[in-house]
Formats: structure tokens, C-alpha cells, sequence
């Protein structure tokens, strides 16, 4: 596949009309990978474009950034994101230095993406104006308060009543989508964890840790409970920082106020981090809930499809989160780049819901393994965890690659760095959907000359001659 910015994707046969409900990053992504293909997009968004934003720091992997560069984004987040490809690992409480990962440049070929840190606000303003360039129509403070999947209706809070060919929801976890699509509210059961969202200016970087703003690196603590997940942004003038630790509210989300002071959640941080700590923005609390897999995504009555968050919420702040919410719009707008009657709409629907679940359901269940894994209790996993990592860095060697006990999720994640979803997608076509078409053309073939066969026969009567002569039509 050529992830050349001129590259031009293969064009609809039938143009249908889509209403993406959520306008954040999946809506957006969405609605961009179906209008490059042909289709008629429209975005409802409930809050205001700057809400809608959001704040803090985001990671993109190269899963992620190689749709990005394929859809001709490529220019775009160079002049926003920074590229990394260090990782350090410490202590949370003491600060001790236990290694660090630096991506192999080889690896990083094989995935045809790069790893980039950069604000939810800039990749949102990134895709807004990409999407408005396609063709999209993107309608802010419109809330929805209604979905009719079966007449393929969305009322508003106007009192306005819009129709579409599909409705997509990108409307997060605990959106209107979601409950329609499965029957009832599902809010996950609380971990007991939260992630604390904020941003600190980088000149409160200890000197220990300098290399992390000037290679663009990740910087990564574990402690007691508790684990921290930074990273430079805004071309490392900021800090985004994400503190993991107990979570008491248990009702955090993202969207909430900032209203956590950092200082009273990071006591027992290395103290060298103080000064960032006492410099950090109130930060935002989002609880880590786990939720059940939902069996269908597709509304059974109608054309209504949930995508993003309301499809499968991650636990917050994981690099893959927004990968995966980006990933469901691509194949989704792959698949309907076949659309050529309107009898497909149903099984291109499907087909995705197909794709996509076992790939989330296996990247969620490694997310929410790396999210415990920065944040265990002190034990004896945990001390040995420390050991094995601080052992191989001593030794100077990839503390993810090197056989100590963070190791066995080395190939895990290689392989879903190296995932490309659209070629998957493409995948499918090819195998099941083109077979599934000439079955049907097929098919259709054969019940015509059947038709033909037992079509009545005509009697035409000829006077022109002295003789009586009969001839038969086979029309």
C-alpha cells in the first residue's frame, strides 16, 4: 500500500449519506476517511468547538500515524507533533533510574508509521480542518436527543429532525448511541484507579531527566499504587503529565473541569518532581472503568453503528485509546468504498463490526495489562518487575526487549504496532466480499434465464401467404 500524501483512494459507486454523532477525534477521523472515499458526512457535536478539543497530551503509535500519513496528514502533524523513540523508566517514589527502550529503527520500518506526542487540541484541530477541506459538514452546540435506527432518524434539541443513509456513533461511552445500540446505560465497574490529566511547563524538568525533553522521549515511573506517564508537547515547551493512583470520587470522565490539585495526589513522588508538581495545572480526574464486551455494535433494526469509545472504551491515557477509536473509522470507510448498490449497506456494516472487535477486544485486554503493570501494589511481582529491568539497564540493553520480566510484551506490542487496518479491510473485500458479489451476480444470472425459460409462449399468425402458417415467439 502507498502511503504517499497524493495517494487518491478508490471512489464509491453509490454515494450514500452518513450523520456521525460525536464530533472528538473518532467522529472526526471517521467522517474525514468517508468523505476522502465519496460519501456525504455530516458531524454533530453537542458541546462547542473548544470543549470538544480537549486537553492534554496524546501518544500516537505508529499503528496509528501510518493512517494518518496515508490520508495525507503527513506535513500536518510534523509541524505539530514531535517524533520519539525513547522511553525512560524510573521509580515513582525514589526516582531510580531502571532503564530505558529505545525503538529499533528497523522495528519501526516494519510498522511504516513512527511514534509521535502531541495535544488532544492539536490533533483535533488537525483532523477538524482536514475533514472541512474534504467536504465535511461539521455542526457544533447540536445536541441529539433522539436516534430511530429503523426510519434512519436524528432528532435534535433545536426540535429539528434530520435523516441519513447510516448513523455513526462516536459519542463515547456514555453517550446516547451506546444505550440505544445495547438496551440499557452501561457504566463498567470502577478499578479502584484513576488517571489524573494534566500539563507543566518543561522548564521544571529535573536535570535527571533532561534527555526526556531533549530526545523526545517518554518518561515512565512506577510506584506503590501509583505510576506516571509524560512526555513533551507543543515542541517540548510542556509536559503532558498523566498520574496514575487510587481513585476515590470514582466518577471522573473526561470532559470534567480540571479540579484535582496534583500536590495532593503525588505525595509520595520522587522529590527532584516537586517543582513540577507545584507548577502543574489542576489536573483532570478520569476513572479507569472496566467494562464487559458488548456483543453487537450494530443496532439490530436499523442502520445505527457505534464506533470509538461507545464501541469499546479503553482505560483513559493508553497509547492505543485513540489509535483504536481512529483505526474504526479507516476500515470502516474502506469497507464502504465498495458500496455500489444499496442492499450492501447492511453487510458492510457487519464486515466491520467483524474486523473490529477481535482486534480491540485483544489490544483493550493488553492496554488494561500495561495500565496494572505501571500501577502494582509493591510486592514481590512488582520488586521483581524493578529488578529484572533495572538489571538489563545496567547492561545498557532495551529494558522491553531484553528478557527480564517486562519482556513478554515486547512481541505483543510489536505486533500491534505493525497491524494496518486498512489492509485488512482491503483483506476482507477481496476474500469474502468480491466472492459474496458474484455469488450474487451469479445467482441473479441464473433466476433470469429460469424466467426466461418458462416464459409463455405466443402464437403469431401470418395471413400474408395463400397457405396458413403458424410461427412462434420464444419472447
Amino acid at each position: 500500500m502507498s502511503y504517499s500524501s497524493n495517494f487518491r483512494p478508490q471512489q464509491c459507486g453509490l454515494p450514500i449519506s452518513f450523520v456521525i454523532i460525536g464530533g472528538g477525534i473518532a467522529g472526526l477521523a471517521c467522517a474525514l476517511a468517508l468523505r476522502r472515499v465519496g460519501h456525504r458526512v455530516l458531524v454533530l457535536e453537542k458541546s462547542d468547538k473548544k470543549s470538544a478539543r480537549g486537553e492534554g497530551g496524546i501518544r500516537l503509535p505508529p499503528n496509528l500515524t501510518k493512517i494518518f500519513f496515508h490520508w495525507g496528514l503527513r506535513d500536518a502533524l510534523k509541524k505539530k507533533a514531535v517524533v520519539s523513540r525513547t522511553i525512560v523508566f524510573s521509580k515513582y517514589e525514589s526516582g531510580d533510574y531502571l532503564g530505558s527502550q529505545v525503538w529499533d529503527e528497523n522495528v519501526l520500518a516494519e510498522t511504516r508509521g513512527v511514534f509521535m506526542l502531541m495535544t488532544h487540541e492539536q490533533l483535533h484541530e488537525i483532523l477538524h480542518d482536514a475533514a472541512i477541506k474534504a467536504g465535511v459538514q461539521v455542526k457544533y452546540k447540536c445536541p441529539v436527543t433522539a436516534v430511530d435506527p429503523a426510519n434512519h432518524r436524528i432528532s435534535l434539541a433545536s426540535g429539528e429532525t434530520l435523516s441519513a443513509d447510516v448513523v455513526v456513533g462516536a459519542d463515547g461511552e456514555y453517550g446516547l448511541c451506546r444505550r440505544i445500540v445495547v438496551g440499557q446505560e452501561v457504566r463498567g465497574t470502577p478499578t479502584g484507579l484513576a488517571m489524573y490529566d494534566t500539563i507543566v511547563n518543561s522548564k521544571y524538568l529535573p536535570k535527571n531527566l533532561a534527555a526526556v525533553k531533549k530526545e523526545n522521549g517518554v518518561f515512565v515511573a512506577f510506584g506503590d499504587n501509583r505510576s506516571i506517564v509524560a512526555f513533551p508537547v507543543r515542541g517540548s515547551k510542556e509536559l503532558a503529565f498523566q498520574f496514575y493512583g487510587p481513585d476515590d470520587a470514582q466518577e471522573g470522565r473526561y470532559g470534567d473541569a480540571p479540579s484535582v490539585k496534583v500536590q495532593e495526589i503525588a505525595t509520595t513522588l520522587d522529590e527532584r518532581l516537586q517543582p513540577i508538581i507545584k507548577n502543574a495545572r489542576k489536573a483532570v480526574r478520569v476513572t479507569v472503568r472496566e467494562y464487559s464486551d458488548i456483543e453487537d455494535w450494530v443496532e439490530d433494526d436499523g442502520r445505527l453503528v457505534l464506533i470509538g469509545e461507545a464501541a469499546h472504551p479503553f482505560p483513559p491515557g493508553t497509547i492505543q485509546a485513540t489509535a483504536m477509536a481512529v483505526e474504526d473509522g479507516a476500515v470502516l470507510a474502506k469497507l464502504f468504498s465498495h458500496l455500489a448498490e444499496e442492499r450492501q449497506i447492511e453487510s458492510f456494516l457487519y464486515a466491520f463490526q467483524d474486523l473490529r472487535q477481535a482486534r480491540t477486544r485483544e489490544v483493550r485486554a493488553s492496554e488494561f495489562g500495561n495500565a496494572f503493570f505501571m500501577a502494582m501494589p509493591d510486592c514481590d511481582a512488582s520488586r521483581q518487575r524493578d529488578a529484572g529491568m533495572r538489571q538489563l539497564g545496567e547492561q545498557g540493553v532495551n529494558v522491553l526487549e531484553g528478557g527480564g520480566e517486562a519482556s513478554g510484551a515486547f512481541e505483543e506490542v510489536r505486533t500491534i504496532f505493525g497491524y494496518d487496518c486498512e489492509d485488512e479491510a482491503d483483506d476482507w473485500w477481496v476474500q469474502w466480499g468480491l466472492l459474496r458479489e458474484r455469488a450474487i451476480g451469479r445467482q441473479a444470472e441464473e433466476e433470469e434465464e429460469e424466467e426466461e425459460d418458462v416464459a409463455p409462449q405466443t402464437p403469431m399468425y401470418d395471413f400474408s401467404g395463400s397457405a396458413f402458417t403458424v410461427q412462434v415467439s420464444s419472447a
